[in-house]
């Protein structure tokens, strides 16, 4: 299959921005490379790469040292909204999904983008960790994996989430991350590995917990606003157990029930309450579901209804968003209460665009605070 004019005009505008894109990168995050010899940069023969999903911008460092530019998956959501909606339609080779769904659009275009020529690549956690691990990678890409036939190379990014954590409203310094790649699968040995055998040992090579690699590099990211935003991650006290009570200001926290008072350090750690580190927190929060669901959470917020057809946003309007008794209650731009029963494939987008289908319309709310319960209530799965 040959390439399309889009696919060559494409490759020339990537071919000039290049240079600007390592100088940006350079200075957004520093990275160490560690690399498999197996691995060519150069190659002109597709492959299929897979890494987990740390930071924003990792998009952008995983595949900008390979000759050939990469098909990229990314949520359709980013399509709704400039300058994303023109890098990704008209400059960067992407190929949309929908958070939440199994979409064979997607996988079809994937194939077809294999078939011309052009590797792929696919951070299959499907979101940006909150917490700092690897969490679940879907099976439905082992079995595009062994559907395509082609090397199957890891990424494995470490460093990344305490760099610039997606939480996170105050910047750090000395941003740093490794990546690690390794020819995972060569496509000789993928002809005779089940689905099964494939999912574990992708899911064994992009294993990463950033606190473990922390504990170890110590790697100092200096800021004044270290905690804040700390409250769209976390949302049950361990000390006291209330609800959505924690506030932060600058590199400090503090629980408004029970006073506890902490703060976030340089290296990332937590001092002061019971857990040091926010996945050991969430694992803890995670057994208060029923709590949460009994609570009363309200964020203001902008809401924008997303119109896929064409890719657009329609603003709404300031809202206030407060879930109570079941529901979403919104007032302001819209009067309106949202059964969660009713709700279809929830998801946070970014730091705090909280997205969600109800009957024909696509809700996404910028939320000002409280990202983590709000979708909480509505799912458990991130």
């Amino acid at each position: 299959m040959k390439k399309t004019k889009k696919d060559l005009f494409q490759d020339f505008l990537l071919t000039i921005i290049r240079p600007l894109v390592h100088v940006w990168m350079f200075f957004d995050v520093r990275v160490t490379i560690n690399k498999d010899k197996r691995i060519n940069y150069k190659t002109k023969e597709p492959y299929v790469m897979l890494a987990n999903h740390t930071y924003l911008f990792d998009v952008v460092q995983v595949p900008m040292r390979f000759k050939v530019a990469s098909y990229v998956v990314a949520s359709r959501v980013l399509f709704t909204h400039q300058p994303t909606k023109f890098l990704f339609t008209h400059v960067a080779h992407i190929i949309p999904k929908s958070k939440g769904l199994s979409d064979l659009v997607t996988a079809r275009g994937l194939i077809r983008a294999v078939k011309r020529g052009y590797p792929i690549l696919i951070f299959p956690e499907g979101n940006t960790t909150f917490y700092g691990s690897t969490k679940h990678i879907e099976e439905s890409t082992m079995k595009l994996i062994k559907k395509l036939k082609v090397d199957v190379i890891t990424c494995n990014v470490k460093g990344g989430f305490l760099s610039k954590p997606r939480w996170a409203t105050g910047k750090r310094k000395n941003r740093r991350a490794e990546l690690n790649y390794n020819l995972t699968i060569p496509k000789e040995e993928l002809v005779d590995m089940s689905v099964k055998e494939i999912h574990v040992r992708i899911h064994k090579a992009l294993e990463n917990n950033d606190y473990e690699y922390q504990r170890k590099a110590m790697v100092k990211h200096p800021g004044k606003k270290l905690a804040e935003g700390l409250e769209n991650a976390i949302y049950v006290c361990p000390e006291c157990e209330a609800i959505n009570s924690i506030t932060t200001k600058g590199n400090a926290f503090e629980c408004t029930h029970c006073h506890t008072e902490g703060y976030m350090d340089e290296y990332g750690f937590l001092h002061g309450f019971k857990f040091d580190n926010l996945l050991d927190w969430d694992a803890f929060q995670r057994d208060f579901k029923d709590k949460l669901e009994d609570s009363v959470i309200e964020s203001s917020g902008f809401l924008d209804f997303l119109r896929f057809e064409d890719d657009e946003r329609i603003p709404v309007g300031r809202v206030n968003l407060v879930y109570k008794e079941g529901g979403f209650h919104f007032t302001g731009a819209i009067d309106e209460v949202v059964d969660i029963k009713d709700i279809r494939n929830p998801v946070m987008t970014l730091r705090r665009d909280l997205s969600f289908d109800y009957g024909n319309r696509h809700f996404i709310i910028k939320l000002d605070r409280f990202g983590a319960s709000l979708l909480r209530v509505a799912q458990n799965k991130y």
